[in-house]
């Protein structure tokens, strides 16, 4: 029983951590203190530290030699290729995914859009901050876009590319003069998928995604911000 326990707290923990990096508190490049971290966590600071290990492995911390760990930064043309690679990964498991739709699946996928729908994208206290709820509820979205692909690897390359983008799109919804009507551009590519329309679906992805990355970078050169955020 003890060692399931410590099993459930390190899975918990890593999951708090890992939400913690995806979300706007934590800015790029910053420091993660692993005192701070236990305290707030409520947990040892070797379960933190085994924590933070794990998101080193995802490339989504950085560890450096007598200086702990902080949040990995990332560059624009970073950015770009992720996105490039993630627009044709995702239309590949989206095709796949609505040439083996189910009824099962369209289920799914309208309760997902619909709970995304009714989800604040801003939490009341930090309204400059992505509302993690919504967050939550966009990964859902889109994975159930996807649940009836049928080949693994596509997915496993999808699940690596979806992680590191959200990140992404966590920030550029902080920005101000962002100005997107987020649930019009879901429900189109949820109706297309659903009247089993690849073409459709497909391109409407790459409009919605590509959306994403042009924001963040017309708002980092309106700014005269270096590239490295």
């Amino acid at each position: 029983m003890a060692i399931r326990s410590k099993s459930s707290l390190t899975e918990t923990t890593y999951r708090k951590l890992h939400a913690h990096v995806l979300g706007t508190q934590a800015k790029p490049s910053g420091k993660l203190k692993i005192a701070e971290l236990a305290q707030s966590l409520s947990v040892s600071p070797s379960v933190v530290r085994e924590g933070l290990s794990r998101l080193v492995s995802e490339g989504l911390v950085v560890a450096e030699p007598q200086r702990g760990f902080r949040v990995a930064p990332f560059e624009i043309s970073e950015v770009r290729h992720l996105f490039e690679a993630r627009v044709e990964i995702e239309c590949l498991c989206l095709a796949d995914a609505i040439e083996n739709a189910t009824l099962v699946w369209e289920g799914q996928l309208l309760a997902a859009l619909h709970e995304l729908a009714r989800t604040p994208e801003e939490p009341g206290q930090h309204p400059e901050d992505a509302s993690s709820t919504w967050l939550k509820a966009h990964a859902e979205f889109h994975t159930a876009l996807v649940s009836s692909c049928r080949n693994p690897w596509y997915l496993k390359m999808r699940s690596h590319l979806f992680v590191h983008s959200e990140r992404f799109r966590a920030h550029v919804l902080r920005l101000p003069t962002i100005d997107r009507d987020l649930q019009g551009e879901h429900r189109q590519i949820a109706d297309a998928a659903i009247a089993r329309d690849v073409q459709s679906a497909c391109a409407l992805m790459t409009v919605h995604l590509k959306r994403t990355i042009r924001d963040l970078s017309w708002e980092g050169h309106r700014d005269g911000e270096m590239q490295t955020i």
